[in-house]
C-alpha cells in the first residue's frame, strides 16, 4: 500500500514538474524555412500569390473532407481563402517579391511573411511564420519535441510542393504536330477578355473556371470541351480571345450580355496537341508554325483560331496532365481547270493545285 502511496506522490510530483515547465514555455513563436526553386522570381510569385493554387500545397487544411471557398478575386491584396470548419487565411499585403498573410483558426492568429529572392540559378522562396500558443498547444509541442519540429516540418513540405509544381509538374510537356485536320460548325456560347501574354494562363483558368460554373449552374447541354478563340490584335503583348463552350442549339442573348451566343462554319486547319501546362502555348504555337512552313501551307489571317481544352481543371489538377489542342487555319488548296496539252500528236490533260 505505501508503495502505490510513493508512487501515486511521484506521478503527481512528476505531472506538476511537468505544468509548470509547459507553463514557463515561450507563449510565442516565430519560424523561418525557405527553399530554392530553379523558376524565376516573377512566376514564383504568382503562383503563391494566387488563391486558385492555394490547395494544391497548403498545408493548414489537408482534410479533403474540408471544403473551401475563394473570393471572387483571388490574388493579391484581400483575396482570401475560406474553409466550412471555421478557418481562413488572408492576403494583407502582396507587392512584387513580398506577401503577407494572415491565418485564423477559431481564436488563434498566425501571420506568414512570405519572400521571393532572385538568385542567378532563380528564387529563394523563405517564409516565415509567426503565432501564439495556448497552454494545450504548449503541450503538443512539447510532446512533440518543440514548436519547430510540426510546425517547421509543414512549411517545409509547403515549400517542397512549390518546387515540385514547377520541376515535374510545370517543367514536363509535350507537344505533337497532327497535321491537316477538318474543323466542322459548330454552335457555341462565349466570354470574351483580353490579357497580357504573360498573364494568359493564369487568366485563361479563371476564365474557364467560370465558364463551367455557369454552364453548371443554367443546366445548358454542351456537345464537346471548352475552346478559347483567339483574335488578331496590332500589340504582340497582348492576347484578345473568348472562353467558349460548343452547345447542342444556338443561343440567343442580348446584346449587352457578358455571354454570347455565336457559331463558325467549317473549316480546315493545322491540328497540334500539348500536353502540360499551358505556359508551353507558345512554344506549341511556334512548332505548328514551323510545320506549316516545311509543309507550304499557307495561314489564313483571317480564319479563326482555335484551342481546346481535352483535359484542364476542375477535372484534372495536376499541370503534366493537362491535355489542350490547337487548331491554325489554312487557305484551302483547290485544283485549277485542266488544261490540255497538244504534244506529238498525243493529247494528254493534267491539273494543277493553286491558293
Amino acid at each position: 500500500m505505501k508503495i502505490l502511496k510513493y508512487l501515486s506522490l511521484l506521478f503527481l510530483l512528476f505531472l506538476l514538474a511537468f505544468i509548470v515547465f509547459v507553463a514557463t514555455q515561450p507563449a510565442t513563436y516565430q519560424i523561418t524555412k525557405q527553399k530554392e526553386i530553379s523558376t524565376p522570381t516573377p512566376f514564383v510569385f504568382e503562383y503563391v500569390n494566387d488563391f486558385l493554387n492555394w490547395n494544391d500545397w497548403q498545408q493548414f487544411n489537408t482534410d479533403e473532407n474540408i471544403k473551401y471557398t475563394t473570393s471572387e478575386n483571388t490574388v493579391g491584396e484581400k483575396s482570401y481563402v475560406k474553409w466550412d470548419n471555421g478557418s481562413a487565411m488572408i492576403t494583407t499585403f502582396a507587392q512584387k517579391d513580398s506577401i503577407a498573410q494572415l491565418y485564423i483558426q477559431d481564436n488563434n492568429k498566425q501571420t506568414l511573411h512570405w519572400k521571393f529572392k532572385k538568385t542567378n540559378t532563380g528564387t529563394i522562396a523563405s517564409v516565415t511564420i509567426k503565432g501564439d500558443l495556448s497552454f494545450t498547444e504548449k503541450i503538443y509541442s512539447v510532446l512533440n519535441g518543440g514548436i519547430t519540429n510540426y510546425v517547421g516540418t509543414q512549411i517545409q513540405e509547403s515549400l517542397n510542393k512549390i518546387n515540385n509544381y514547377f520541376v515535374s509538374e510545370l517543367g514536363e510537356y509535350d507537344i505533337k504536330v497532327e497535321g491537316l485536320a477538318n474543323r466542322p460548325k459548330i454552335n457555341y456560347i462565349e466570354q470574351k477578355d483580353s490579357c497580357l501574354v504573360k498573364d494568359f494562363p493564369k487568366k485563361s483558368k479563371a476564365l474557364l473556371k467560370t465558364m463551367k460554373n455557369f454552364i453548371k449552374s443554367n443546366d445548358i447541354e454542351t456537345l464537346d470541351k471548352p475552346f478559347v478563340l483567339f483574335h488578331n490584335n496590332s500589340d504582340p503583348n497582348k492576347i484578345v480571345y473568348a472562353m467558349c463552350v460548343p452547345v447542342k442549339e444556338e443561343v440567343l442573348t442580348t446584346p449587352d450580355s457578358q455571354i454570347q451566343g455565336r457559331k463558325y462554319e467549317s473549316f480546315l486547319a493545322i491540328k497540334t496537341t500539348l500536353k502540360g501546362d499551358y505556359s508551353h502555348l507558345k512554344k506549341a504555337w511556334a512548332k505548328t508554325r514551323a510545320y506549316m512552313l516545311k509543309n507550304k501551307y499557307n495561314e489564313d489571317k483571317k480564319g479563326i483560331y482555335i484551342g481546346i481544352y481535352k483535359k484542364s481543371i476542375p477535372e484534372v489538377s495536376e499541370p503534366s496532365k493537362w491535355v489542350t489542342e490547337i487548331y491554325i487555319p489554312i487557305i484551302k488548296k483547290e485544283m485549277a481547270p485542266k488544261k490540255v496539252i497538244v504534244k506529238d500528236s498525243v493529247v494528254t490533260s493534267t491539273s494543277e493545285p493553286v491558293e
